[in-house]
């Protein structure tokens, strides 16, 4: 029998690859891999069955199983799509300059002006990437103008920029849906920010920042009081001395922020003085002095004016209240408390003012709620707390008051519109006389005293849209019965 010679071996094409046909190689790459696999070598998914974990290579169950394949494949195209919506957010004012921006659809450009991360020195250049995006199609896209403005944080805009670019801008001018948005910022640069309002609140890779002020108080054993003010940044935990309260150490006294500076008012029996600190020129300054002298009060900042409540005169507890008015320098009694107290929670809410609980002229502890109007410069009753102490502290965030202190380890939540009381958390140990304020929406308590009656280092966060308590790194020293504000600040200072 003759044998037909065998063909010879086609050269292959230049730039083509030559498929390996030989079994024994084959199965010698399936046993090395195998071998790699047993050992964890190389292997970049897990798997989990019948409860045991098998390492793998993703190529090779792609390529034995349509099922991993699919999986594998919109895994990997989710990861590139958020790895690149992260470095679109961190280049924004680059991308924002770039034609593609201008054809993203109007919820993707909603989405990325919302983002707190956005990648911004100054919210000016937000606002004029979401003009430029209207006005690349004015006609079609005026209609999204109200949407894109909302977040906008117009407060967070130079008050000479908002007055010369924004407020006469003809496209927001013909907008009757933005005229709210706008008269919110105006109001904001005439009476202050209001830390619990998002569009108040700086990015996370602005220039600006909130930071936390912690302000004089009593050491561990309450023997001395300190003389220190220090700032705090949560995001870099980064603290940052600030110039002392000066003339003379002080605690119990009452501090709030308005109009992004501190003011702090008694501290001593009877005093009268009040004090602000000027965020922009960096100092202490002496205003005018309260008509009445007390301590253990509290003070709110309430419609750009503060008001100081109640306290303790060292005979008996206080009913008046004053109000404050920061352009004329001048205080101005208003409306007495329905009952006197001293070291009673205090907080804003929904344009009005809240006295929550304290201590009565006969020593004992009262559970009323006493809301004040300022409007009508009346006060009135609302329904009373779920407990009866002294030396709380009070914040509000987004319509709601939260409570603690009393020496309870729980948060007390209040919401003003309903008149309902709850539970918001379960705090690790008991405090009383902390430090209380809203950063960054939380509610952010430090220091305080324990149950043992010492001063503590230790800090809290509570995030509302979780539920959830945190603990965070500790105060520099330990302290009670201090001030506690938030302010903006620029991080270069």
């Amino acid at each position: 029998m003759w044998d037909a010679p065998e063909p010879e071996p086609e050269e292959p094409e230049p730039g083509c690859e030559v498929p390996c046909s030989a079994s024994c190689h084959a199965q010698r790459v399936l046993q090395t891999l195998n071998a790699y696999r047993r050992s964890g070598t190389l292997t970049d998914v897990l798997l989990r069955a019948g409860g045991r974990y098998f390492s793998c290579y993703l190529a090779a169950l792609s390529a034995g199983c349509v099922y991993f394949c699919i999986l594998f494949a919109a895994f990997w195209l989710a990861s590139l799509a958020e790895r690149c919506g992260r470095v679109l957010r961190q280049a924004f004012a680059e991308v924002a300059h770039h034609a593609d921006f201008l054809e993203l659809a109007p919820e993707e450009v909603a989405a990325l002006l919302a983002d707190p991360a956005l990648g911004v020195a100054r919210e000016e250049a937000v606002f004029e990437a979401a003009m430029r995006w209207v006005r690349h199609d004015a006609p079609a896209r005026r209609g999204q103008l109200r949407r894109l403005l909302e977040h906008v944080r117009l407060p967070l805009l130079a008050p000479a920029y908002f007055l010369e670019k924004v407020e006469a801008d003809e496209l927001l001018q013909a907008c009757g849906e933005c005229r709210p948005l706008l008269l919110e910022a105006r109001a904001c640069f005439i009476l202050g920010r209001e830390a619990s309002e998002l569009r108040a609140r700086p990015r996370r890779f602005m220039d600006l920042a909130e930071v936390i002020v912690v302000i004089g108080g009593c050491d561990r054993k309450g023997l001395l009081k300190l003389p220190f003010a220090d700032a705090y940044h949560p995001e870099s935990q980064r603290w940052t001395s600030l110039p002392s309260l000066p003339g003379y150490t002080r605690s119990e006294f009452a501090a709030c922020a308005l109009r992004n500076d501190i003011y702090v008012s008694g501290g001593h029996i009877n005093s009268r003085d009040v004090w602000m600190f000027s965020s922009h020129l960096h100092t202490w300054i002496k205003v005018a002095s309260l008509h009445k002298g007390r301590w253990r009060h509290k003070m709110a900042a309430v419609q750009g004016q503060l008001f100081a409540v109640g306290g303790f005169d060292g005979l008996r507890r206080l009913s008046s209240v004053e109000r404050y008015d920061p352009f004329s320098n001048t205080w101005a009694v208003t409306a007495p408390l329905l009952e006197a107290v001293s070291s009673a929670a205090v907080a804003p809410c929904v344009g009005q003012l809240f006295v929550i609980g304290g201590a009565r002229q006969d020593g004992g502890n009262t559970n009323k709620v006493q809301c004040f109007d300022p409007k009508e410069d009346h006060w009135s009753l609302r329904s009373p707390a779920p407990f009866s102490q002294r030396c709380l502290e009070a914040v509000s965030l987004e319509d709601t008051i939260y409570v603690v202190g009393g020496l309870m380890d729980k948060i007390f939540t209040y919401d003003p519109g309903t008149d309902v009381w709850g539970e918001a958390a379960v705090l690790p140990s008991p405090v009383e006389s902390c430090g209380m304020t809203v950063c960054d929406g939380k509610v952010h308590i430090l220091g305080g005293r324990d149950d043992h009656g010492e001063s503590t280092n230790r800090v809290f966060t509570f995030d509302p849209s979780s539920g959830q308590v945190e603990a965070q790194p500790s105060l520099q020293r330990c302290t009670s019965s201090h001030g506690c504000v938030t302010i903006v600040q620029s991080l270069g200072r």
